[in-house]
């Protein structure tokens, strides 16, 4: 593989990479969106299915974010080797 053909694949990367990054915001936005409908509305229950449904978001908004960080790092490898090459 040629160092063009490197770069390109980099380029190609970076292109999914932002699609995916895309993609992750907007499952986040409707994310908050429904925890904010819905927690709101479990705020007194102390049903073992509030519960769960709590920590469910929770652990949703947890996972955008840390794959949001995870897109982010894959970019900055990503660029800092395609500088690498020239």
């Amino acid at each position: 593989m040629s160092i063009g053909e490197v770069k390109a694949a980099l380029d190609e990367a970076r292109h999914l990479l932002d699609q995916g990054r895309t993609t992750i915001e907007s499952i986040g936005t409707s994310l908050d969106e429904a925890a904010g409908t819905m927690l709101p509305a479990m705020h007194d229950s102390r049903r073992d299915e509030a519960e769960k449904a709590r920590k469910a978001v929770s652990e949703a908004i947890r996972e955008v974010t840390l794959t949001l960080r995870v897109i982010t790092s894959a970019q900055e490898s990503a660029d800092e080797f395609r500088r690498s090459l020239g």
